[in-house]
């Protein structure tokens, strides 16, 4: 699976520059997302952009919380941002400002902020309070936390979203705070499939894995197969014998197998009480939602072993993405090339180039006043939950109505792709 940095964190702040900031959208627009390393030829807006465009004259604090499907995510919404006029930042992960010291410094010029996504960084928390509240710049968050390539279906929210708006929303008295859920859609305008079978053939080869005589003509057979090898190698490399050992499981069994063995090392860990009779996503919610509040508690107590388990859960959600049969269930060229690649950065443990060129398609949503949360729960402990479903529901419907209309060539099934 993906390895996360474990380079020893130190925050990073925003350091703005207007000029930098123009010309780094402008080359952003120019060269990079039509570059080799996005491929990205189309940007489509739908949705609410004037509901949008009032709140920000309104002076309303503007918070985009979007699905996070691909690497390409920051720079589509930079360019949508341009469009509408929009100053704005991100939060951002520590290991992307670790990748140079070059890197690290454009980040912060930009406006942007390092956060440690598995400990309770207080430095971030505050930053992004500090950013709505002055209102000098839109804040944008990616909730899932990582990028888990599957963009037809939303990883689960994490809570720590919904709890910087409302902490704001208590630091206004005059102003409200609005979340805009982005739905973000990638859809190829090829059918890349040679492409995309020249990567499974390589992992293949770079894995030790002998594809059965004549396979390359079933693609979805293929991959299936790849992956039941490559998930025994990790497994058994990291520990995990038991879950490889039971005869005859398939990929999903084995999966399944190690998800919930894993779930319930964590509910035990946590003190949380058992709910096997639940699905293992709702329990992996409920696991990071627990050590968020460890993490927030106001206590000032420490909780060293968080950031262990912090890291178990990622290994959840990493396991989840391939937990149902997201690719079988539809598969599409879209989705084959989005698991293969996934396998492929798990493998490799770095990020993929692109396959071929693709349209991004976002599509705003109805503003949520985050005022009317906070007041309707009685208190900010209440409202998180809630806030956070709503935007991630929103955030799911929008992808599932984009793929209704959807004619590009990704979305086509594999089996029918020329």
């Amino acid at each position: 699976m993906l390895e996360f940095s474990d380079a020893s964190y130190r925050f990073f702040p925003a350091e703005p520059s207007r000029i930098l900031i123009a010309l780094g959208r402008a080359m952003n627009r120019h060269f990079v997302l039509p570059g080799a390393g996005h491929l990205v030829k189309e940007i489509r807006l739908e949705g609410e952009t004037e509901a949008v465009r009032d709140a920000q004259a309104r002076g309303e604090r503007l918070l985009f919380v979007m699905n996070h499907p691909t690497h390409s995510d920051p720079q589509v919404i930079t360019e949508l941002h341009r469009n509408l006029g929009l100053p704005s930042c991100f939060m951002a992960a520590y290991d992307v400002f670790l990748r140079s010291r070059f890197t690290a410094w454009s980040m912060q010029k930009l406006g942007n902020f390092s956060i440690d996504r598995e400990s309770g960084d207080r430095k971030a928390m505050t930053a992004a309070i500090n950013t709505l509240t002055t209102g000098e710049f839109a804040l944008n968050i990616f909730p899932e936390g990582n990028v888990y390539l599957t963009n037809d279906r939303v990883t689960p929210f994490l809570d720590g979203t919904a709890f910087i708006a409302l902490k704001a929303q208590q630091a206004l008295e005059d102003k409200c705070v609005r979340i805009v859920p982005v739905s973000l859609k990638f859809t190829h305008l090829t059918t890349p499939r040679e492409a995309v079978t020249e990567r499974l053939l390589k992992l293949g080869a770079d894995s030790d894995y002998q594809f059965p005589p004549g396979s390359t003509a079933d693609p979805l057979g293929s991959m299936l197969g790849l992956g039941q090898h490559i998930l025994g190698r990790y497994l058994r490399a990291h520990g995990f014998l038991r879950e490889t050992t039971s005869p005859g499981n398939t990929l999903y069994a084995t999966l399944d197998e190690f998800a919930r063995s894993l779930t319930s090392e964590l509910e035990e860990s946590l003190q949380l009480a058992p709910q096997t009779e639940s699905g293992v996503v709702d329990r992996i919610r409920r696991i990071r939602s627990k050590i968020h509040q460890m993490r927030t508690d106001g206590s000032g107590n420490a909780h060293p072993e968080i950031d262990g388990l912090a890291g178990k859960a990622i290994l959840a959600f990493r396991v989840n993405g391939y937990l149902t049969p997201y690719l079988t269930e539809y598969p599409t060229i879209d989705r084959y090339d989005e698991t293969v690649e996934r396998v492929a950065e798990d493998f490799y443990s770095h990020a993929m180039p692109r396959t071929g060129p693709r349209r991004a398609i976002a599509r705003f949503h109805t503003p949520l006043n985050v005022r009317d949360y906070l007041e309707g729960a009685g208190s900010l402990r209440a409202a998180v939950a809630p806030l956070t479903r709503e935007m991630e529901s929103a955030v799911q419907s929008g992808i599932d109505a984009i793929n209704a209309e959807n004619d590009a060539p990704g979305a086509a099934l594999v089996h029918e792709a020329r």
